[in-house]
């Protein structure tokens, strides 16, 4: 990338430099290393990226292999999506706490709104509200919302076709379902609907307990794409939940390297069902962590949008640009959080939020400082809100594209996290692709083995935590947590019996029973029946409980491989 007289120079200024170090610090060693484990020196020159090809591994934004950044103009043009996640209480809970931000300025693309939103632990695992075993957890870690008049009562007077939203849930057919069978009851058409579906049966493997058994969870996401593709071009069908695989324990290069690898063989079975890869690989975005140590997760986010434009090129033989883009959702650390000095917590979240910004991200979330305590207060969210429009406003960094283009630590640090996920990616194959390694309970593991060595890190003082392991107070705050009303489960619990006892119970198990006949010729191969008999029951007011149910008649719930394992 540099001529023979600019590398000449470098490297007579290396010796200089060399000398100067020698002389001042006695020739003590400066080189440490990236959280990640990757060794760095202390400086970077040209040197270092000398055998760096601009054209082939750098470029500029919008031109492949989008390593800069997806889009020739990024923030002057349209700026990254504050997407907060929230979700509590019942339905008109979590509609005020979403009014709540918007009038603070969140926004999605162009001014339209957008919204993050979280269900509750027994929507995530397909509990209707009434069955004994959701007691204690209504509403209390996101919406209890089940059923389409739920939908209605969080979602009304909102213009589907210009609102974008996100359905987190892990269960995500019932869900989905009955999303859209409001969404048809309110005339919206399917292609306009704009949002996005985790799309977890599968690939929530980081999650033990959550999830579908693997083939069965993997026909589950693929019928789901075949719809979405065929139905709603312009839905996100699949969220690969990366930040949760963070939080689990992975570490920068192994974030990228699992979730790349899960993408992929979500991407062959849908290959494999006969959907062209330009229809389905737009539709598959990421959820990336941006965590405490700066430019490693900046340079992960780069080396990540270039192996996954080429690998969308080269083996999938993507045409179009959107299919070889990185979609992003940026969701910031939240194991790196801490319940003592919890404002201390504002300071980490805008160091990862402007890194996020730095990397290009297209939207964000930012737990409030108060999360590692329970639900964010407004306060706290709203704070959240602004620390992403004081990056927005003020700091002038979105007026260039990639600022950090052409560092060379920065480039140099980019090549060899695409390196090391490449030998991730390369291990998997060698184990027989992903579904043996997930299956063995390598993945689960790695993850593992990885969050224990950090914790001992931190217990033994080698990594450092301001206001736990040092610079810790006699006192604490005393923050006060956001409580969820009491009145909760006694109303959801109370609306769930009127639903069904007002319902058509005949028309209701007729469309279940069609639910259960799809989900066994699904089961034989045929993809593309699910969902379509699914949002058939919806409209027939079966619940989301019910529906699940009805699939787990024929797919089998919970994990098939030994999380425990230990290699």
């Amino acid at each position: 990338m540099f001529n023979r007289e600019v590398l000449e120079e470098a490297r007579r200024l290396e010796k200089e430099w060399l000398e100067i170090c020698v002389k001042r610090y006695q020739g003590r060693d400066f080189s440490s290393a990236t959280n990640s484990g990757i060794p760095i020196k202390p400086v970077y020159t040209p040197l270092d990226i000398e055998h760096i090809d601009f054209s082939r591994d750098i470029g500029l934004p919008g031109i492949y292999p989008y390593m800069r950044d997806n889009y020739a103009i990024h923030y002057q043009f349209q700026p990254w999506i504050n997407q907060q996640t929230h979700g509590y209480g019942l339905p008109e809970h979590t509609r005020q706490r979403m009014d709540l931000l918007a009038e603070a300025g969140m926004k999605g693309y162009f001014g339209g709104r957008a919204y993050n939103l979280v269900w509750d632990l027994p929507s995530n695992l397909g509990v209707d509200p009434d069955d004994p075993e959701a007691k204690g957890y209504h509403g209390k870690d996101g919406v209890s919302c089940v059923t389409d008049e739920d939908f209605e009562r969080m979602l009304h007077d909102l213009d589907l076709t210009k609102t974008n939203i996100v359905l987190i849930n892990v269960d995500t057919i019932p869900i989905f379902a009955h999303f859209i069978a409001y969404a048809d009851k309110q005339g919206f058409p399917r292609d306009k609907l704009r949002g996005n579906t985790m799309n977890w049966q599968f690939t929530a493997w980081w999650s033990a307990g959550m999830l579908w058994e693997p083939e069965g969870g993997l026909k589950l996401a693929t019928d789901l794409i075949q719809f979405c593709s065929r139905e709603m071009p312009n839905w996100n069908h699949t969220n690969l939940e990366c930040h949760a695989i963070s939080e689990m324990g992975a570490n920068a290069v192994q974030q990228m390297a699992f979730g790349i690898a899960t993408a992929m063989a979500v991407a062959d079975s849908c290959v494999k069902a006969g959907i062209d890869p330009d229809l389905f690989m737009p539709g598959i975005g990421f959820q990336i962590a941006q965590c405490n140590d700066f430019f490693e997760y900046i340079c992960m986010f780069r080396a990540w949008r270039r192996l996954w434009a080429r690998i969308a090129r080269e083996k999938y033989g993507c045409r179009k640009p959107s299919s070889m883009h990185l979609r992003v959702h940026t969701h910031t650390s939240c194991y790196e959080l801490t319940k003592q000095q919890p404002l201390v917590n504002i300071i980490r979240t805008t160091l990862h939020a402007l890194g996020a910004v730095l990397s290009g991200t297209t939207a964000m979330e930012l737990p409030g400082y108060d999360e590692p305590i329970g639900i964010p207060t407004e306060e706290a969210a709203i704070l959240s809100l602004r620390i992403q429009q004081v990056i927005l406003e003020e700091t002038g960094i979105t007026k260039v594209t990639d600022p950090l283009g052409g560092s060379y630590y920065v480039e140099w640090l980019t090549n060899r996290i695409e390196e090391e996920g490449r030998k991730i990616l390369g291990q998997i194959d060698e184990m027989g692709g992903f579904m043996e390694a997930l299956k063995s309970g390598w993945l689960v593991s790695q993850c593992r083995e990885n969050a224990f060595r950090w914790r001992q890190q931190v217990d033994s003082g080698e990594r450092i935590v301001v206001g736990w392991n040092k610079y810790a107070v006699p006192h604490e705050e005393k923050i006060k947590p956001f409580r969820v009303d009491p009145e909760v489960a006694r109303v959801a619990v109370e609306r769930i019996t009127k639903y069904k006892a007002e319902r058509d119970q005949a028309k209701t198990d007729a469309a279940l029973n069609a639910l259960v006949a799809a989900a066994e010729r699904l089961d034989r191969g045929e993809i593309g029946v699910l969902l379509p008999a699914a949002i058939e029951a919806a409209k027939a007011k079966a619940t989301a409980g019910e529906i699940c149910k009805a699939i787990k008649k024929v797919f089998k719930w919970g994990p098939q491989f030994n999380p425990q394992a230990t290699y």
